[in-house]
């Protein structure tokens, strides 16, 4: 999906979704919280090599969903 769909798309966001959902078997993230979740994924090493395992393009495309999701849904 990364290279075929906007992050803004309803399936990229349903995605999400589901994300935010297994976040949240852990705690409740505020707004703020998630979306500092998704800067951390970029700032940190570990989170970006784990990220970039799946794809090259991962950690930037999780950058422009995720406060795309906390934006409409907090």
């Amino acid at each position: 999906m990364i290279e075929s769909s906007a992050p803004d798309s309803p399936e990229v966001q349903a995605l999400i979704a589901r994300h935010y959902s297994l976040v949240s078997r852990f705690y409740a993230p505020s707004r703020q919280a998630y979306i500092g979740m998704s800067l951390f994924y970029g700032e940190n090493e570990a989170m970006r090599s784990f990220h970039g395992a799946y794809h090259i393009g991962m950690v930037a495309f999780l950058a422009k969903a995720i406060p795309t999701y906390a934006r409409k849904h907090f």
